[in-house]
């Protein structure tokens, strides 16, 4: 498995670390949402703070191959290119591929051990959107730059709108800073990541929404119809039975 499925099947949960009997149990929280950044480059990374690194494809759409250093997850985007430079990519240490682009190789989805998204555009077809669901895609990446922050009722119902056609983890873009309220909004819609390119990520305080996103509870899980935690996998219709809840961490257990 993946590093980022890895960490999006453990949202909110507590990571342990230690082991054996005599062993004080510690453990790190995996935050509710994760925060992400598209660089341009490499070393673009260096000054940013983030969960994960998407570094862009080069000028013809295919991947860069050399590695995004002293980051704990990157992955590549591709919207052109061969298979041949995902295969670089993934050996330089990339994690995941997210395809921006349908002319993007189809070597994009060959490989089982890294984590693969998809780029899902405002106008889908239902079609697409049935296409989209059945492919194996870990998680997808809506494309909402345009939507302001605080949320109105709105943005909310743009958001549910696309999360409704969907059974996997959601990444939103974002050029805006959320509050605390718009965290726990997105949280409890079912987004699972925002995502910020460099050049709006060099405007907003990404630590200090860590910081945030780190003091936020778990999901909250209603008993209603309404947005539900998404699988990663199979096109199954999102229903809440279906879905394991993420246990709440204990009390007696540090966090790093």
């Amino acid at each position: 498995m993946s590093k980022i499925s890895d960490r999006l099947a453990k949202l909110g949960q507590v990571e342990r670390t230690g082991f054996g009997f005599a062993a004080h149990a510690t453990g790190t929280k995996i935050p509710v949402l994760l925060v992400g950044v598209r660089i341009d480059r490499p070393g673009d990374a260096d000054s940013l703070s983030a969960d994960l690194f998407i570094l862009a494809p080069n000028s013809a759409g295919a991947a860069q191959t050399s590695p995004v250093k002293d980051v704990d997850l990157w992955g590549v985007a591709v919207s052109g290119g061969s298979g041949g430079e995902i295969d670089s990519a993934i050996k330089a240490g990339a994690d995941f591929v997210i395809v921006e682009d349908e002319s993007a190789p189809g070597a994009a989805l060959k490989d089982d051990e890294i984590g693969r998204g998809f780029v899902v555009g405002n106008e889908v077809t239902d079609d697409r959107a049935r296409a989209i669901n059945a492919s194996p895609f870990d998680f997808l990446v809506l494309d909402g730059p345009n939507i302001a922050m605080p949320l109105n009722i709105g943005a909310t119902l743009d958001i549910q709108e696309q999360l409704a056609r969907y059974s996997r983890h959601i990444f939103l873009k974002l050029a805006e800073l959320p509050e605390k309220l718009d965290l726990e909004m997105l949280r409890d819609m079912g987004v699972s990541a925002l995502i910020y390119d460099s050049n709006s990520a060099g405007k907003v305080d990404l630590a200090g929404l860590r910081e945030t996103i780190g003091k936020l509870g778990p999901r909250k899980f209603k008993s209603s119809a309404g947005a539900v935690l998404p699988r990663g996998s199979g096109p199954a219709p999102q229903q809440e039975d279906d879905f394991d809840h993420p246990d709440e961490p204990d009390e007696d257990e540090d966090w790093e």
